[in-house]
């Protein structure tokens, strides 16, 4: 949905990254909530892909700065600095590669250690759609998101949308009562 210029009062703009392993969806999962495309072209992110997107959630005007981060170790050292300031994050997994599930404690270190503890963070598990080729069931992701201290844990598909804008709208809604709660309205 288009907001006319005029109506672009933000309630609030928060910044917010996406992390883990290359391949996982990252990309695909921002592409499908800011325009609403899947492009079934891999398309490796080199560095980082920033996407700005206004999204208004029970009647609350929010941009959002997206900050998707590639995956491949050799950027790790500029994650540290393309991390600062986040407001929050999600961490997405594979549902068909379990490998990229065993990761993700690292990507939580790597971004609390940048931002701190205090910045949210969502657990997606991707590729939903590819029922015949799961191998993470819900219960394994629900787990580590418990253990490491997440938020939410949630299934998606990019290709199909599932799930994709209730994730992003939900941490837009979670960052905004935790800074409230916290600061006072931003």
């Amino acid at each position: 949905m288009s907001i006319p210029d005029e109506e672009k009062r933000f309630d609030a703009v928060y910044k917010l990254v996406t992390l883990g392993e290359a391949a996982v969806g990252k990309t695909s999962l921002v592409n499908k909530y800011v325009t609403g495309k899947f492009d079934r072209d891999y398309r490796r992110t080199l560095g980082i892909d920033i996407s700005t997107y206004d999204a208004k959630i029970e009647n609350q005007l929010f941009k959002l700065l997206i900050w998707d981060l590639a995956g491949q170790d050799i950027f790790r050292d500029l994650r540290t600095r393309y991390c600062q300031g986040a407001s929050g994050g999600i961490l997405v997994f594979d549902l068909t590669r379990p490998q990229t599930l065993e990761t993700i404690p690292r990507w939580v270190d790597a971004f609390r250690e940048a931002v701190g503890p205090e910045p949210l963070l969502i657990l997606l598990g991707n590729k939903a759609d590819l029922e015949k080729n799961r191998k993470v069931t819900p219960e394994q992701g629900s787990k580590v998101a418990k253990e490491l201290g997440l938020f939410q844990y949630d299934e998606t598909s990019a290709k199909t949308g599932h799930h994709v804008t209730t994730a992003f709208n939900t941490l837009a809604k979670m960052m905004y009562n935790h800074h409230t709660q916290r600061r006072g309205p931003p």
